[in-house]
């Protein structure tokens, strides 16, 4: 997988990863999966290091799972079309073809604009938290819905170990597919059905005789939840994204500071989104100061990004996501390099699209054209065709080409 030679190059996905990518909801129409027989995805750097992230944790197994497991955070940022959802989409292939558990939030639009019912969630003992708590049970069951059918093969091999009250212990469900499907046929029992899946899946019990896969949580379009919402609340004061009981889980995860990893190892991949997106400047501001971070610029530097002292203040929830102790990595999706958008062009002139020569002069005129290779106005270039058509024109006997 971490092969630095396969980059440039154009992989197939195999046909029951295509099944499962679909059943999780990975592919979109915006990303030119019409044009080609098969879906198939380009190698860059970037897909190398996440393979990379990928080995480490699976190393960190070892004989017995949730002692020492890593969980990888990361959250992939850059400028739209720059292929951060196809990013996305591979680190998910790559952690199918490993046998982990995926759970794909395909959209945290949905979360935020009111379109799903929602209901106050009671508290839970110990919960410090002055602001009341919301669950969207139809959400909710669409989760289980995608999980249990993206990751049947692996679900249907693990038997629940854990206890989760009668309600759900009544219904003496065979494996965790079973009672994930729980939730996703009854929307009602769903946000309690989730919490039950989610134990089993990252809970390791001392002494259990199975081994627990590692998991990937895969989010599309994360600044969607770092702002208001839609929403309000029975005082009609408007519910923030923070307030929901999915989203707190996703980003207290993604966002941790050592504590609550995945029992099993894994990963939390989130990626931004530059459609129809919100403005979120603490956001925004925190992720290039944790890039400046990575770096190695520190805050008393004076090219350390600070805010705006004329601005509002900072969203304070937002804020408090990140830390210096915040083990998240954040990566910026750039243009292609030459190689990359020559081994991109190449497979679009083998498929028969791009009609020119793939020369190092026509590579240079697409790298430029695309601004610096972004990838998705690469593929638009590559899938223009130049018709020759000729006209006659003002005066008789002389052909423009058009």
């Amino acid at each position: 997988m971490a092969d630095a030679a396969k980059v440039g190059s154009v992989l197939a996905l195999d046909g029951p990863v295509i099944d499962q990518l679909r059943e999780a909801k990975a592919f979109k129409t915006t990303q030119n999966w019409n044009l080609f027989r098969a879906p198939s995805t380009l190698a860059r750097a970037e897909t190398i290091e996440v393979a990379a992230d990928i080995q480490d944790v699976n190393d960190s197994l070892g004989d017995t799972a949730g002692l020492g497991a890593t969980t990888m955070r990361r959250v992939v940022t850059g400028e739209k079309a720059s292929g951060k959802s196809i990013h996305l989409l591979q680190a998910m292939s790559l952690a199918y073809l490993n046998k982990w558990v995926v759970v794909n939030v395909p959209d945290c639009q949905e979360y935020v604009i009111n379109q799903s019912a929602y209901t106050p969630a009671a508290t839970k003992e110990g919960d410090q938290s002055k602001d009341q708590m919301y669950n969207q049970p139809q959400l909710a069951a669409d989760l289980l819905s995608r999980l249990a059918y993206s990751n049947a093969d692996i679900l249907t091999k693990l038997k629940p170990i854990h206890k989760h009250g009668d309600r759900i212990d009544s219904r003496k469900s065979k494996n965790l597919k079973d009672l994930a499907l729980i939730g996703a046929e009854d929307r009602i029992m769903a946000p309690r059905v989730w919490d039950a899946t989610w134990k089993e899946l990252t809970v390791p019990v001392e002494g259990a005789k199975e081994k627990r896969p590692p998991v990937m949580v895969a989010i599309d379009g994360v600044n969607f939840w770092m702002g208001e919402t839609r929403y309000r609340s029975s005082d009609y004061k408007v519910i923030h994204a923070h307030q929901f009981t999915l989203v707190k889980q996703f980003l207290d995860l993604l966002f941790s500071r050592g504590q609550n990893s995945l029992g099993n190892g894994g990963m939390v991949m989130a990626v931004t989104t530059k459609s129809n997106h919100p403005i979120t400047p603490a956001f925004e501001l925190l992720v290039r100061q944790t890039r400046a971070r990575q770096d190695g610029v520190e805050m008393t530097d004076s090219s350390f990004p600070l805010g705006d002292q004329y601005a509002k203040m900072p969203d304070p929830r937002v804020a408090e996501l990140f830390h210096p102790d915040t083990q998240t990595a954040v990566t910026e999706l750039k243009g292609l390099s030459r190689p990359e958008s020559k081994g991109l062009l190449e497979y679009f002139a083998k498929s028969g699209i791009f009609r020119e020569a793939v020369t190092d002069s026509e590579v240079a005129e697409k790298w430029s054209l695309s601004g610096g290779g972004i990838v998705g106005e690469m593929c638009k270039l590559g899938a223009r065709t130049r018709v020759g058509i000729y006209a006659t024109g003002p005066r008789e006997g002389v052909k423009v080409r058009v």
